[in-house]
Order: C-alpha cells, then structure tokens, then sequence
C-alpha cells in the first residue's frame, strides 16, 4: 500500500479499561487539571541495517520528513494528530514514499505497541568518503503488536513518562515480561542483493525506571531484549532472531504547564546469521508542550467523559 509522502497518523485512546487497582498515591499522584491540549515536533526514522564479518556496517534510512502534531486529552482519553511537512525533508536525499500509522497505550499494568508501517525509497550517506547512493525500489513493511506486563505498577508509571496524564512522585523501576508478534518483508535486491519475507514471535524481559531528580524533573528509560522465532511457513526452518525495543522520557512539570522529550525505538533482526545480519529498525523522537486546564472551565464542562 502506498499513500502521499505527508500522510502520518498518530492516534492514541487512553481509555482502554483495566483491572481496577489501587497505587500507592506516595509514589504516583495526578494533576489537578483534568483536561490539557498538547502540540509536538516528532521525527521517525527507519533504517535498514546491513552487518557483515568483513565488510562495513551500514545503515539505509527512509527520507521521512519532520511532524508537527497537536493533542487533546480529557480524563483518561485522548485524541492526537501529525502532519509530516515535505519541505522539511532534505529533497537531496531521494523520495521515500510511505504509509506509517502506530498506537501506544500505557496502562498501570500493561503496556501495549501497535505498528503498520511501509516505507519505499532509501539512501546510503558514507560523510568520509562524500558518497550519496539512492535505492528508490528498497522496500521496509513491518506490522505488528508488542505488549509487556509491569510488575511494580503500584509504584512505577508509563502515564506520567509517557503520557503526561500522572506524575511520578519519588524513584521507581520495575521488572517486565512481555512479547511480540511481527510481520516483516524486506525487499533490498538492489542494495544488497537481500530479499526475505518472515512472520516472528517470542518472549522478551526488561526493565524500567524513572529516577525523580526533583519534584519538577525526571527522567525514564527502559530496556527490553528479546528473541524471536521467524517462520516464513510451518514448512520452513525456523528462524531464532533477537530484538531490542528502548524507551526514554524525560520531562519538566510546573503548575500548569509541562515539557517533554521521548525516544522510542524498536530493532527486529530478520537474519542473524554469522556471514548476514540484516536488521530493521524503527524511532520516533518527539518534544511535547502541555498546557492543562482546570476541569471547572465552562466549555470543557461540555465534553463528554470516557
């Protein structure tokens, strides 16, 4: 499927029910400000990595312009929508057409990733060496879903990293256990004479932390390495690839008001052979300004509860 180059949506439904459980309010609070409208600068990048013994890494990155988005959240919901200029994109480096969509939600307990991308058009770029290559036929799909259970979610908080809808009070990590299910097609013929179509799953186990620096500022990251087993049919030979999937956030909240800066990325290896590594990864760096109102305002009174 291919869409027009400044087609990127974000949506984003924080309501999604959950078991109903306390936290500990000494660690987690809320803001008094139950509605808030959000603008951000987001980049994505996509880039196809190509590891050899005895050859040079190198990296094919999609030309994916930069995003301005902005937000509404009310309550537990919340509706969010980016446009990708293209005149923000280096025209020097190739077309890269594309149809990206993804979903985050961040729940006490689960956390769950939806992806559907397909990026065609690529570029190699060696600065020593002063050499631009374009491979407008390479083509990047990958669906899929990834999800992971908290352990400390009493204490520890995606929302407030991630979301803006909590904020951490004092230092806390956690362990998670999760997984993935993906969809991934590679056609790189003529890169690297590489072509390979996979369906993979498997386990992955990290963990998260947000050190609280001060009442204001905090920062979050978090690591989750994994394995999958990749099967193109049940006839096949299976496959075993590992992945990585890497969150950071960090963030300043005063009164009504908050800044905030996250990087996602995401990296499935589709062969992790010892003479052909080829992997796909995939970010997004985002810079956010919140501005929360207070729930006694008369034309917020209007909208509807999720």
């Amino acid at each position: 499927m291919t869409v027009p180059q400044w087609l990127l949506l974000l949506l984003f439904l924080s309501g999604i029910p959950t078991v109903v459980a306390q936290v500990d309010s000494t660690y987690i609070g809320k803001f008094p400000q139950e509605y808030s409208v959000r603008t951000y600068l987001s980049r994505k990048f996509v880039t196809l990595n190509s590891e050899y013994p005895d050859a040079d890494n190198k990296e094919y990155t999609a030309n994916s312009p930069f995003a301005i988005g902005a937000g509404f959240t009310w309550g537990n919901s919340g509706l969010s929508y980016s446009y990708g200029f293209g005149f923000l994109a280096d025209k020097s480096k190739g077309e890269t057409r594309y149809f990206d969509l993804e979903y985050h939600y961040y729940g006490r307990k689960i956390v769950l990733d939806f992806f559907g991308l397909d990026y065609k058009g690529l570029y190699y770029e060696d600065t020593e060496n002063d050499v631009l290559n374009m491979y407008p036929d390479a083509q990047l799909t990958n669906i899929g879903v990834f999800g992971q259970y908290v352990f400390n979610g009493e204490r520890f908080s995606y929302r407030a990293a991630f979301d803006q809808v909590q904020v951490q009070l004092k230092s806390a990590g956690s362990f998670l256990l999760g997984g993935g299910a993906y969809y991934n097609r590679v056609r790189a013929d003529n890169v690297f004479g590489f072509r390979k179509e996979l369906y993979q799953i498997g386990p992955s186990l990290g963990y998260a932390y947000t050190w609280v620096i001060n009442p204001q500022f905090f920062v979050t990251g978090s690591l989750t390495p994994g394995v999958t087993m990749g099967f193109k049919n049940f006839e096949d030979k299976i496959d075993w690839n590992p992945s990585l999937f890497f969150r950071f956030a960090s963030g300043y909240n005063i009164n009504d008001w908050s800044v905030n800066l996250s990087f996602l990325m995401n990296r499935l290896y589709v062969s992790y052979e010892q003479s052909n590594q080829v992997g796909v990864s995939t970010a997004t760096l985002q810079l956010m300004l919140v501005k929360r109102f207070d729930s006694s305002s008369r034309l917020l009174k209007k909208l509807p509860r999720l």
